[in-house]
């Protein structure tokens, strides 16, 4: 199945499945012994998957930082496994946890922030990331190459060699995002 392009919201799950609402770390629904069903985040998500194709291939990078700590973004986002056996990858995953977005696809297509995170099985909107959410003492701010993103960051569009940052601190108090990840040779 070819995937060309995002829907305009992110679809109602076939399976059920939760997104955390937890604070971090937030382990990928592929960990095997985790009890989630790594093939259904990735359809709530909206994405096929299958073996890696690599017609269409490049890279984003995502930051999160919480109280001026980084988060992990783990490997193994997008990969499907069933039993004890990768059974394929979305056209969007991690394969480690340096926080590069594998985007791979057999034809040129869209893909948003939002479907990372619904195949992570976290909480992503405008106020909240996870268990972290914007109140009258904590601020959460979105970056895409430095700049601030004020809409809806599920809904960033992933780029070639984009730099996405998400901050969430004390109000007034966030660190300064990254402008840009210098990516290893080849990516």
């Amino acid at each position: 199945m070819d995937y060309t392009a995002p829907p305009s919201t992110l679809p109602v799950p076939s399976s059920p499945i939760t997104l955390s609402t937890s604070p971090a770390p937030w382990l990928p629904p592929a960990v095997i012994g985790n009890g989630k069903d790594s093939a259904a985040y990735v359809a709530a998500a909206g994405l096929p998957y299958n073996v890696e194709m690599l017609q269409v291939h490049y890279h984003a990078h995502l930051d999160i930082v919480v109280d001026g700590k980084p988060v992990e973004v783990p490997p193994y986002l997008g990969f499907v496994v069933q039993g004890q056996k990768v059974a394929g990858l979305a056209p969007l995953h991690t394969h480690d946890s340096s926080g590069v977005i594998h985007i791979e696809n057999k034809v040129p297509a869209t893909f948003v922030l939002g479907q990372l995170f619904v195949e992570w099985g976290v909480r992503l909107s405008a106020t909240c990331v996870g268990g972290y959410c914007a109140d009258p003492t904590h601020d959460l701010a979105v970056f895409v190459d430095g700049k601030p993103y004020a809409g809806d960051p599920s809904q960033i569009v992933l780029r070639k060699h984009e730099e996405i940052a998400i901050e969430y601190g004390a109000k007034g108090k966030l660190p300064k995002p990254r402008v840009s990840y210098a990516f290893p040779n080849g990516l």
